[in-house]
């Protein structure tokens, strides 16, 4: 959803922290991650002291979206959202989404309605609301029990308020003694740090059945003083960043629990439910972080929680950068929450028109100018970085991602223009050449689209998950004429170049890919059920290799998972494909290797050679008794001779014959179909053929019309179709 935002939340102790990191030297940001400087010393290991050094800059340059909780009205909904309309008042959270800005973008997952009579400047703190009551249910207290806690900033007051609410014994502690006053003014019992005795005192000398920690602090005293506030067997709840480093003499003997509450609840940190709007099961998981914001904006409407008693300081959002001075410790006390004040003018920019037909690509006279959709860590550490090499190259547009980052990126590579959206760069024509560098999912249709609008194509691989999607690249190749590059960046690099010179023509090749490219966390986005998996993502580029050295077409491909069947979640899958000319492949990808171990190599045997490519740092060639090898300094992909080649495409210059068959888009096309042909072997179990079913893919591969093939019979492992020997007639 889209929202016009009328407030937005910032919360002193959460943005205090964010701008005090950033504030940091390197060192500095070094001692407060160690886990982070862990995972730099493994680059180090895996990529060489300047790809980590690179990296590690542009990662740091990286500007960051800053607020997670704000409200305002719905400008405009996206597809499957039926129970949010635009013109209704909206609170939304999300870091990276509900940010300070005059219109947020937001997943559904993350909105709810505000309830009529509850002002939109109260409904902005909703989110912090349901952290604070995820605490809560996390200690799993029943109404009456005797709840402590430990930490009065923001969250804590919340706290306090929720269990007044819901009827539970509720008291808070905090060493400064504003914030207890502050409490106390609410009319919550609440009392300094100076000990138990007060607690105690308080409860009759009785413990708390559960501790709520929402303090922020590298010590661990928080934690051992919860484990003196608690009774016996009682529950303790880290809400807040504290040292969890309990003490025996407490936790031990009294067999404390501790619980984690994971910010604003279940549903947090899935990729499904927060960006893919998947709901859960209401009778599992009851209560997600969207039911949490919702609670909180209930217990608003009916008074029994009151964001005004708060005292929040209001800043209009111009004088946003006084706002965060604010959160600077100071002789005029401190704040435990801050609001930013929009205008609430800000309109979106109308939608332009589709272009009523497709346009007649023509070849750039002088300067090329390039766009591009998507400008993420590979397009920004691999591609751009190669593009400004070249003379006569300039950059157009950017579009698509998050806002800011295209913003900053455009900026930084010196983008003409920053587009509004993907639809207004394409509708522009102000571009020779655009570059598809987004999310895998968007790549067929964003590729079929740039072509159709007169442009020339580069697309990072995937060029398409499905057939239909390809489909419809292949017939926007064929009726614009515009040139396309698909990023099969392996075929341009120099030992592969090498290689393919040293093999003995029209002769079949046995090949063996060996990959270790080492496991993914199951959270990564290839994981996301919308992005195909690695198998469509990463291993397109090995079944790319293999055909580039092979003469023959593909003619089937069998795939085995070895950790599952499923495309979208195989981490290690092995392939075997056999071509016309007697050639085959056979392609192990481990994606569940450790660290360490040699990424690439690359095995070719034919008649009277062999050959072996070692994670593209060096190449082996044994022929006529002897061998022979070449060293590549820093193991090329080939991703330098790719940019160079494009833009030479683009301007319609001669190439070398190496070069014009890495260029080849037919080619990347038919890999892409025998990628996902894969897939469905893998699903299947089976094999599956590898020629085109559909007419713009059959005519782009210069294949036989689909129903003039319909009696070609289809070799199998060790037999023909009829399960006779295979023989070239079969083929």
């Amino acid at each position: 959803m889209v929202i016009r935002n009328d407030w937005s939340l910032i919360s002193a102790g959460t943005e205090r922290a964010t701008v005090s990191t950033g504030a940091r030297s390197l060192l500095g940001k070094a001692r407060q991650r160690p886990e982070q400087v862990a995972q730099v010393i493994d680059s180090v290991k895996r990529s060489g002291l300047a790809d980590t050094y690179r990296t590690v800059q542009d990662r740091l340059d990286r500007p960051v979206q800053l607020g997670y909780s704000c409200a305002g009205t719905v400008l405009r909904t996206g597809e499957g959202v039926d129970d949010i309309r635009p013109g209704m008042r909206v609170a939304a959270g999300g870091a990276r989404y509900a940010s300070h800005a005059e219109i947020v973008a937001v997943p559904r997952n993350l909105v709810v309605p505000v309830p009529e009579g509850v002002d939109t400047q109260w409904a902005a703190f909703a989110t912090v609301g349901a952290i604070a009551l995820q605490g809560i249910h996390q200690a799993e207290a029943v109404p009456g029990s005797r709840i402590a806690v430990i930490g009065l900033g923001l969250v804590g007051q919340i706290t306090l308020q929720l269990l007044r609410a819901y009827g539970y014994d509720g008291l808070g502690v905090d060493p400064d003694p504003a914030m207890v006053e502050l409490a106390g003014a609410a009319g919550l019992a609440a009392f300094a740090r100076t000990g138990k005795g007060l607690v105690s005192r308080h409860w009759g000398g009785a413990g708390a059945d559960a501790v709520l920690i929402t303090a922020a602090t590298s010590s661990s005293d928080p934690i051992e003083f919860a484990g003196e506030l608690s009774r016996d067997r009682a529950t303790v709840v880290v809400v807040g960043d504290v040292n969890v480093a309990p003490p025996r003499s407490s936790y031990y003997h009294k067999e404390l629990s501790i619980r984690y509450a994971r910010s604003y609840g279940p549903g947090r940190y899935d990729s499904r439910f927060e960006e893919g709007g998947h709901p859960y099961p209401e009778g599992y998981v009851p209560w997600t972080e969207r039911r949490n914001l919702s609670e909180v904006l209930r217990l608003v409407a009916t008074g029994a929680v009151d964001f005004g008693q708060l005292k929040p300081r209001i800043f209009p959002v111009e004088d946003a950068a006084d706002a965060y001075e604010a959160l600077n410790p100071s002789s005029g006390g401190r704040s435990v929450a801050l609001l930013l004040r929009y205008p609430g003018t800000a309109q979106l920019p109308t939608q332009p028109p589709a272009p009523a037909v497709t346009r007649t690509w023509r070849a750039p006279r002088g300067v090329v100018r390039v766009a591009a959709i998507g400008a993420g860590n590979f397009a920004t550490k691999t591609l751009f970085p190669k593009l400004t090499r070249e003379s006569g190259v300039s950059f157009s547009w950017v579009a698509g991602g998050r806002g800011l980052s295209a913003a900053h990126q455009g900026r930084r590579w010196g983008f003409r223009t920053v587009a509004e959206s993907v639809d207004t760069a394409l509708a522009s024509g102000d571009a020779d050449c655009v570059m598809v560098l987004s999310r895998h999912d968007s790549h067929g249709d964003y590729a079929a689209r740039v072509m159709r609008g007169g442009s020339a194509l580069y697309c990072e691989k995937p060029l398409g998950l499905t057939e239909t999607e390809l489909e419809d690249v292949a017939d926007a190749w064929l009726v614009s004429g515009a040139p396309a590059m698909a990023g099969f960046n392996r075929r341009f690099a120099p030992s592969m170049r090498d290689l393919r010179a040293a093999l003995p023509s029209g002769v079949p090749l046995q090949i063996v890919y060996r990959v270790f490219a080492g496991r993914l966390p199951s959270e990564h986005w290839y994981f996301d059920p919308r992005q195909g998996g690695r198998l469509l993502g990463e291993v397109c580029h090995f079944i790319d290799a293999a055909g580039f050295l092979t003469p023959g077409r593909p003619v089937w491909v069998r795939a085995v998972g070895v950790d599952a069947k499923d495309p979208a979640v195989a981490q290690s899958v092995t392939l075997h494909v056999v071509y016309d000319d007697g050639s085959n492949a056979s392609i192990v990808y481990g994606g569940l290797t450790p660290p360490g171990a040699p990424k690439e190599f690359l095995e070719v045997a034919t008649d009277g050679m062999a050959a072996r490519i070692e994670d593209f740092r060096s190449l082996t060639v044994w022929k006529g008794g002897r061998a022979s090898t070449s060293k590549y300094r820093g193991g090329p992909k080939g991703h330098a001779e790719e940019m160079l080649s494009l833009i030479r495409l683009v301007r319609n210059e001669p190439l070398g014959e190496e070069a014009a068959a890495a260029v080849d888009f037919a080619s990347a096309l038919g890999s892409s179909l025998v990628a996902c042909r894969a897939a469905r072997s893998l699903t299947e179990d089976r094999i599956v053929e590898a020629s085109p079913s559909t007419p713009a893919l059959a005519r782009a591969l210069g294949c036989l019309p689909p129903l003039a093939r319909t009696s070609a019979a289809v070799p199998r492992p060790g037999g023909g179709a009829d399960g006779s020997s295979s023989t070239p007639a079969a083929i």
